[in-house]
């Protein structure tokens, strides 16, 4: 069901983002990432119009919100096969109720002991049904861009038959993204692809945004003639954080496979090491990822469990050590710039900084493994000089390499290149 839609007579260009997933929960790491997009294009000068497919965006429940912090970016929504009642959207589908009571079943299974995955839809490319669905919504109102969230959206912008603009959002390469999780001992409960097919869905696009450097530059090998951007993490921009307080190791996270790993793994296998040698440290736990630990992880000696953390300026500083012990990932880790952007000197595995190519090499301290990851730790914890030294350096250059420049330079080409044709 649509919203007004903005203006016949605003000058700013329209971005139609198509979506086949559920918006309202900005604990994960792609909500957060979404909303650095979204930040991103407004900065570009652009309205911003979500669209979502009919079905699949419902996932395995026939209602679902837009998380406000998403929809303030927003001028419009529309959701067709849905009516909008208060704050939310109900499915009008019967194959949408159908599929809950099928997931009400499984999950009650579940809870018997059956050893039963429930499925996600990430990385199931649109049906064809609802692509030409979502293509006829856009072309009733052509937007100067149309973009593909994730790159299993891709099929409905060859549907377009309104001259427009195809971009795609890449959070995760998503035929890398099974291999990941089988490297990190994870549950696969998303459809696997190949990289060829994904070349396939994306093979329609002028335009390709990236939050992984890395991967930017692997499909670049396939799609040399379409324009592609870097659109690393970003933050908001922190208040200069006072030093205050004794040295404390932090980890910023939100519920993600990724992150639950990292952090159990630093809990069972690196933290009671470092406790032993150095008694008086604390270990700070901010963000949603903490609600996912075990009461004896929790109670850990030095462990403190935050929770959510309205103001991260708090923890922050030189005298906070950013934790990014990262042994699988997908796309970029968010925490990585939060934790430069908010001051603090920053220990991670190579992984973490993978998704940045080279950007932050000579800003974070890497170490191997964790008998590295614990040294290096505890040699910031007895080194006020070093911690000061390496958080001076992520407040003077991180920003700056952080910048989401090229990115909006690259809309502006392509908008420019378009109004020419």
């Amino acid at each position: 069901m649509p919203e007004p839609a903005p203006s016949a007579s605003s000058r700013r260009p329209v971005m139609d983002i198509l979506v086949q997933r559920q918006l309202d929960n900005m604990a994960t790491g792609n909500g957060a990432y979404l909303e650095t997009f979204l930040r991103m294009v407004k900065r570009a000068g652009m309205d911003i119009r979500i669209v979502f497919a009919p079905w699949q965006s419902f996932g395995n429940r026939p209602w679902a919100s837009v998380h406000p912090r998403l929809a303030g970016f927003t001028s419009a929504v529309v959701w067709p096969g849905a009516v909008k009642i208060g704050n939310r959207y109900w499915s009008t589908s019967p194959r949408v109720w159908t599929r809950f009571a099928v997931r009400l079943a499984k999950e009650a299974a579940r809870r018997l002991g059956a050893d039963i995955v429930i499925p996600s839809y990430l990385g199931r490319a649109i049906s064809p049904k609802e692509a030409e669905i979502v293509a006829h919504v856009c072309d009733a109102n052509p937007a100067a861009i149309t973009l593909a969230e994730y790159s299993s959206m891709g099929p409905a912008l060859k549907k377009l038959k309104a001259k427009s603009i195809h971009a795609c959002l890449m959070h995760d390469l998503l035929s890398d993204r099974a291999e990941r999780f089988r490297e990190g001992g994870q549950v696969i409960d998303f459809d696997e692809t190949s990289l060829e097919t994904e070349i396939g869905w994306l093979s329609s696009c002028d335009l390709i945004f990236f939050i992984s450097a890395n991967e930017l530059a692997k499909v670049q090998r396939y799609l040399p003639n379409t324009q592609m951007a870097w659109v690393p993490p970003d933050a908001p921009d922190y208040q200069i954080t006072e030093n205050s307080g004794a040295p404390r190791v932090v980890f910023i996270g939100t519920v993600h496979g990724g992150n639950a790993e990292a952090l159990n793994h630093f809990l069972d296998d690196v933290w009671p090491g470092i406790r032993t040698k150095a008694p008086t440290l604390d270990f700070w736990i901010a963000g949603s990822i903490g609600k996912t630990l075990t009461p004896a992880r929790a109670a850990l000696p030095g462990v403190k469990v935050l929770g959510r953390v309205d103001s991260l300026e708090s923890i922050g500083g030189a005298n906070a050590i950013g934790l990014a012990p990262t042994r699988f990932a997908t796309g970029t880790s968010i925490k990585v710039a939060e934790y430069l952007l908010l001051g603090m000197p920053c220990v991670a595995y190579p992984l973490a900084l993978e998704g940045f190519g080279d950007a932050l090499d000579d800003l974070v301290v890497t170490a191997p493994g964790p008998e590295a990851l614990a040294a290096e730790i505890l040699s910031l914890a007895h080194d006020g000089a070093r911690r000061a030294a390496l958080s001076d350096a992520a407040r003077q250059h991180a920003r700056a390499r952080l910048s989401h420049d090229d990115a909006i330079a690259a809309i502006h080409r392509m908008l420019a290149d378009a109004a020419k044709a």
